[in-house]
């Protein structure tokens, strides 16, 4: 999620770029919704439809960088960590061991087997790491549908949200207000660059209006889901994705820099590829989750 910030908003590009995103997040923003709210199997699914897009994209960058990264092994690992994590509760051992060891075994072999080793060991350090940089971060949705804490009476319980779907509507909010409020606060009022090596139209007004947005958004998904955590878990549930939401978006933006791309892929009209629309997700995912289980005892 690339928060644009200084650009003029009379600019017939920015325009349209502002109006694809528009209609892009009308369209998918009910989709993820209704998928959420159906069951644990359909999140597990966009997961791991994610998962195998966002390492073509991330595999698709490493290329474009001449580097030599095995896709298809990659893409499995992805899944397999997807898969490791949907099936744990039906297994009475932890299947993550396992299936991070044959990763690493299969990305070495896999080396081995080149008929030349030049750049092997770049090769197999993008290939394991893209894996779990893409694959192992999604999957924490997984985990975060999974959970089961009882949910408060809320203004939204008559529409029968379970108590993991609620947690991942939290994560989104606080990800989307975030990203959404660092838009156009940084559009308006956006003056001093916040990393102008990594994204040069990021700015620190607009940082601030993410955080605020990352912070209402927490309140009012607390409130209106019914979540049984305090005022003040709630504030710092939205702090934590107001800073590790842009840390994800920067740190996609410093895999892109490294080889020479404005964005990962084009899936998205507006916001790019995969990884683009996901970035902040894999850090915000992953930290509020292990807070979550913190704040109610999970």
């Amino acid at each position: 999620m690339d928060s644009a910030n200084a650009a003029s908003a009379a600019s017939p590009t920015n325009k349209s770029s502002l109006a694809s995103r528009v209609i892009s997040a009308l369209v998918l923003l009910p989709v993820i919704a209704l998928l959420v709210w159906w069951s644990v199997w359909p999140v597990v699914v966009a997961v791991a439809a994610a998962t195998a897009v966002g390492l073509l994209e991330l595999y698709g960058a490493f290329a474009a960088g001449d580097y030599r990264p095995r896709t298809g092994l990659g893409i499995c690992i992805g899944l397999a960590l997807v898969a490791a994590v949907a099936l744990q509760p039906f297994v009475p051992f932890d299947l993550l061991p396992p299936v991070l060891t044959g990763a690493i075994l299969a990305s070495l072999i896999a080396e081995l087997l080149r008929p030349s080793h030049e750049g092997a060991l770049a090769s197999w350090a993008l290939t394991l790491a893209g894996a779990l940089y893409v694959g192992w971060l999604l999957s924490q949705f997984i985990l975060l549908r999974q959970l089961t804490e009882p949910l408060l009476p809320a203004p939204l319980s008559p529409l029968g949200i379970e108590p993991g779907a609620a947690w991942v509507y939290l994560t989104l909010a606080i990800t989307f207000l975030q990203d959404t409020t660092a838009y156009f606060v940084g559009r308006s009022l956006g003056r001093h660059k916040l990393a102008p090596a990594l994204s040069p139209k990021k700015t620190w007004e607009g940082a601030a209006g993410g955080m605020v947005g990352a912070i209402a958004g927490s309140l009012a998904g607390t409130f209106l889901l019914g979540l049984p955590i305090g005022l003040g878990a709630s504030v710092l549930l939205g702090i934590v994705g107001g800073v590790v939401g842009p840390l994800g978006d920067l740190a996609e933006s410093m895999i892109k820099r490294q080889v020479g791309l404005k964005d990962a892929g084009n899936i998205i009209p507006g916001h790019g590829g995969v990884l683009d629309r996901a970035d902040s997700l894999m850090f915000t995912g992953p930290a509020l989750y292990y807070l979550i289980r913190f704040f109610t005892g999970a």
